[in-house]
């Protein structure tokens, strides 16, 4: 059974999905900066993330712009996603 995804849905799903993660992160900056920090740097590995920790506050504008960016990446490469699964989907085994 080869069943086709919808590209614009799979586009959405994943924008809105990154969208809301993008969100979450900066809450939890927000409220527990060195905690958070802490918790990224054990994604990498146990890598020194305070380094390249911004001394300005976050703002709300700057956040926002970073919600809608990856936001917008996450429609991309969903739909991206979705168009390649297409084609290899309807590929001959």
């Amino acid at each position: 059974m080869n069943k086709k995804l919808s590209t614009l849905a799979v586009g959405v799903a994943l924008g809105v999905t990154l969208a809301l993660l993008s969100m979450l992160c900066a809450l939890a900056f927000a409220i527990w900066p060195d905690r958070t920090l802490d918790f990224f740097g054990a994604f990498m590995h146990g890598l020194d993330l305070s380094a390249v920790r911004s001394a300005a506050p976050i703002s709300p504008g700057r956040a926002l712009y970073g919600i809608v960016g990856l936001g917008i990446v996450g429609l991309v490469a969903g739909v991206v996603y979705a168009s390649i699964y297409n084609v290899a989907a309807t590929g001959r085994r």
